[in-house]
């Protein structure tokens, strides 16, 4: 079965924003935490928020009766009123995590009515969004239109503006004010339907054209993805709606062989990935039995890292031919070992991270937990083994790596520095986790052969180390930036979370250009071989990937990880042609 993802599914920037505010304060403040109402429309988010201790405030406390705490306003916004009634409810900090788009239909409702003017908002009366709108027109200079029946009921005005509900289904807004105009003599018309909700919805509509039917992710009580649904449904494609991956119907699925999936704005991403997980775990009637065996192969091998640990040898392999060696099997062997034990085992100690990043490898770790732990200390002690017969050098290198990765997880810092430093563990440390891992591969494929079998020139050895790193470094941060929303839910303090992802991007192609000018000079300066010139290739490949990935081009999954990691395999193939000639 074919499945294919929507670039637009999922978290709108307006409901990302204010999921990102609320967990960072539960992460940061000490007093209790609040969001104005349900944060966003989906049920398991609201589950999970709830499991974190933040309380949805139903009613506003009356004036400085409330001792302290933080309260959140939500995507929807708020009427002015009520902002300043929980201003003054006693609150010690007050969050506004209204969504940018809407706050500045906000300011046209304000702007209009205080000069006296009319506002007609285009939306659901009862939608939090549209009551919201309505409280920021002054002297009750609002009326809301659902649809053209509502009209007729509205008083006979000289001028009125219209703005829309973000979420607003696009051809509903024009039927409406085509009639409003029909009405009014002079209407003024801000087509204020958000973007993102326009694209998602034309998405849907091209996508049901190339597709047999239409999965569409998100709560039943979420406006913008009923829409998504009904406007699947009127395209003439099967359409599916379901909160969890449990509500879908693998029978009636079976029968199709190609599938489309969108998601409403307020679905997490680990929602969209449970139900393309289970999506791919359905063998469609019309698919082979060699092709659903051949992608459930390549799927195991990329979750079970057998694809890093082959990665990590071919970097070993390139990284020593980058340095002049010759290329020894048990190093070969030791890196590949080292770095494939590490990433099995630290999907363990990321186990709560994963459930939300990658639900479909959570499943696979639950699934053959023995099996890979085993594994990964069998690959773990191999390499020690290795080292031990290559030399005290390398097998003190490794076993310190060892030790340093047993004590990751384990509260290390004395008490009386823990909340002055705000960490208990190695694993605390903002961003260790991908800087940690970065130097293990480039000392398992660089600094180890050189200590091995003697340093021929420290330039080389250098700027073999730096390439690992460098590459190294730029895959972590591919991943980390898509594993945002779970490490934020967990707390975890990864490069994104703490720099943001903007300049995230900024400094991975700084260190991909940076690479790619080093790579480039070093062979015509003479301090390199002309290997160099090779390895461009899977530094080129790399920045292609951040491109694909950053532009969703490809959705974050099995292929796409595979994809990335194909840069190292890239790595060594070259090293080996270029020896061979």
């Amino acid at each position: 079965m074919k499945t294919r993802l929507a670039r637009t599914a999922g978290f709108c920037m307006g409901v990302r924003r204010a999921m990102e505010l609320t967990l960072a304060a539960a992460h940061t403040e000490q007093d209790k935490v609040f969001t104005f109402g349900p944060l966003i429309h989906n049920p398991q988010v609201l589950d999970l928020l709830a499991d974190k201790g933040i309380e949805v405030l139903k009613e506003i406390p009356e004036p400085g009766s409330q001792e302290g705490g933080t309260v959140i306003i939500r995507a929807h916004g708020v009427p002015r009123e009520k902002k300043e009634r929980l201003k003054k409810a006693g609150f010690s900090k007050l969050i506004d995590g209204t969504c940018p788009r809407v706050t500045k239909v906000q300011a046209i409702i304000r702007g209009v009515s205080k000069k006296g003017g009319n506002v007609i908002i285009v939306g659901d009366a009862d939608h939090p969004e549209v009551v919201g709108l309505l409280g920021h027109a002054v002297d009750n200079r609002g009326y809301v239109v659902s649809s053209p029946k509502d009209i007729p009921g509205l008083p006979n005005l000289e001028e009125v503006t219209v703005v829309a509900q973000t979420t607003q289904n696009g051809a509903a807004f024009l039927d409406v004010v085509g009639a409003l105009k029909q009405k009014f003599p002079r209407v003024k018309v801000h087509n204020t339907i958000c973007e993102a909700t326009h694209n998602r919805q034309e998405e849907v509509r091209r996508l049901c054209r190339d597709v047999d039917g239409m999965v569409v992710v998100g709560g039943r009580q979420s406006g913008n993805t009923k829409r998504l649904y009904e406007i699947a449904r009127d395209s003439g494609a099967r359409a599916f709606l379901v909160e969890t991956e449990e509500e879908l119907a693998a029978d009636e699925l079976a029968s199709l062989s190609d599938i489309g999936v969108t998601a409403g704005a307020s679905t997490p991403n680990w929602m969209i990935k449970k139900v393309m997980r289970e999506l791919s775990g359905i063998r469609s009637s019309k698919e082979s039995r060699l092709g659903y065996i051949l992608r459930q192969v390549f799927r195991f091998l990329v979750a079970g890292q057998v694809l890093v640990g082959v990665g990590a040898a071919s970097m070993a392999v390139a990284a020593s031919l980058l340095q002049n060696l010759p290329l020894n099997g048990s190093l070969i062997m030791a890196a590949a070992f080292y770095i494939f034990a590490m990433h099995i085992l630290n999907q363990f100690l990321d186990k709560e991270a994963g459930q939300y990043n990658e639900p479909a490898r959570a499943h696979f770790l639950n699934q053959f937990s023995w099996l890979l732990i085993g594994s990964g200390i069998f690959a773990g002690l191999c390499a020690l083994i290795i080292c031990a017969t290559l030399g005290i050098l390398p097998f003190a290198l490794v076993t310190v790596m060892s030790g340093l990765g047993l004590l990751y997880s384990v509260p290390v810092v004395p008490k009386f520095l823990q909340k002055k430093l705000g960490i208990e563990r190695l694993k605390d440390i903002p961003g260790s986790k991908t800087i940690s891992a970065s130097l293990a591969w480039a000392t398992m494929s660089a600094l180890i052969p050189a200590a091995t079998l003697g340093m021929s020139d420290p330039a080389n050895t250098a700027l073999a180390f730096f390439f690992t790193l460098c590459l190294v470094l730029v895959r972590s941060a591919i991943f980390d930036i898509l594993d945002v929303q779970g490490d934020l839910i967990v707390g975890s303090e990864t490069i994104p979370i703490m720099l943001g992802e903007k300049r995230t991007k900024t400094i991975m192609w700084v260190i991909t250009f940076g690479l790619a000018a080093v790579l480039f000079l070093a062979p015509i300066l003479g301090q390199a071989p002309t290997l160099a010139f090779g390895l461009l290739l899977p530094v080129a490949g790399m920045a292609v990937m951040q491109l694909v990935l950053n532009r969703a081009w490809i959705m974050p999954g099995a292929l796409s990880e595979g994809l990335v990691d194909l840069n190292f395999w890239l790595a060594g193939l070259v090293a080996l042609i270029w020896a061979a000639f």
